[in-house]
């Protein structure tokens, strides 16, 4: 592991995509925690969540929308307004989240986070 900055950054920027799920993980709540057994998850979309950073913060909403090539997360409930009155979902990053309740409507994921706890 190198400690320049620099390479980190390209590291980070130029990751392949089966590490970028890594990178798109936020933290459980209190109860979720508990139940599950582990700190965090990754986001996926239907899983709903709330806004611990930001000028969002406080606000909660239904992932839409998981990029993981820009690494953002676009939820239902928390959009800005443009100019005209249109309104935008805002691009969320995954770290300043915290998930709420789970979409445990996949098979695969339900049984990974039965393993754990």
């Amino acid at each position: 592991m190198t400690t320049q900055p620099r390479k980190q950054r390209k590291r980070q920027y130029n990751a392949p995509l089966h590490l970028r799920h890594k990178q798109l993980h936020a933290t459980l709540s209190a109860e979720l925690r508990q139940q599950h057994g582990c700190r965090n998850a990754r986001v996926n979309t239907g899983d709903t969540i709330e806004v611990l950073r930001g000028d969002s913060a406080g606000e909660t909403g239904k992932i839409i929308q998981v990029d993981l090539k820009r690494k953002l997360v676009f939820a239902d409930g928390i959009t800005a307004e443009k100019g005209d009155g249109e309104e935008y979902p805002i691009p969320l990053v995954a770290s300043n989240l915290r998930i709420t309740k789970l979409d445990l409507s996949d098979p695969i994921r339900k049984s990974k986070l039965e393993v754990i706890s």
